[in-house]
C-alpha cells in the first residue's frame, strides 16, 4: 500500500510504478467540481466518483480485489478512517463476486491499521491490501466524496 498527500504527489514519484503515479498525476488535475458523481475514465482506466457516508465499522466490511489495483483519492470531506489489513493475516473470505472483482474477508486477530483519510489525500491498494473503507470516528454520517480508479494488475 501507497498513501500520501496529492499536494506532495511528485515526492512519491520514485517509489511507485509509473503508471500509477500517471493516473494520480491526472486524478490530481481532474475537474471534479465540473463534474456529477458517475463513471469516469482516467489514463484509460475506470474512475467511480461517488458521495457517501461514514458509517460505524461494524457495518463496513473488510474488502479486496484480485484484478485490479485500487487507487482511491479523497476529493471532499474527511473520511476519519480507512481500516487496513493484508491478505495474509485476515480471516476466511466470506463472500465473493468475481464479476466485479470484490471480495470480502473476516477481520484478522489483531486490530486493523487505521490510516486517517481527509481532502487531499490518495491511498494506493494493491491486491494484498485489504482495505474498510469510510468508517466514521467522532463525525457520525459525514459525507465523503471520492474518486476511485481501477487499474489492472495486468496493466501497468
Amino acid at each position: 500500500m501507497i498513501m500520501g498527500d496529492m499536494k506532495h504527489l511528485d515526492a512519491y514519484k520514485a517509489q511507485m510504478p509509473d503508471f500509477i503515479y500517471e493516473v494520480l498525476k491526472e486524478a490530481s488535475q481532474f475537474d471534479f467540481a465540473g463534474v456529477p458523481d458517475g463513471k469516469y475514465k482516467i489514463k484509460g482506466c475506470n474512475m467511480n466518483v461517488e458521495t457517501s457516508p461514514t458509517e460505524p465499522s461494524a457495518q463496513r466490511k473488510l474488502e479486496g480485489h484480485k484484478d485490479f489495483i485500487d487507487v482511491q483519492y479523497e476529493v471532499e470531506g474527511k473520511e476519519e478512517w480507512i481500516g487496513i489489513e493484508t491478505i495474509f493475516d485476515a480471516g476466511k473470505c466470506i463472500e465473493s463476486h468475481p464479476d466485479r472483482d470484490l471480495y470480502f474477508y473476516e477481520a484478522g486477530k489483531d486490530p486493523e491499521t487505521k490510516i486517517h483519510f481527509k481532502k487531499g489525500r490518495f491511498a494506493v491498494f494493491f491486491p494484498e491490501d485489504l482495505h474498510r473503507p469510510l468508517c466514521e470516528g467522532s463525525e457520525k454520517g459525514s459525507p465523503v466524496r471520492k474518486a476511485v480508479v481501477k487499474v489492472p494488475v495486468d496493466g501497468i
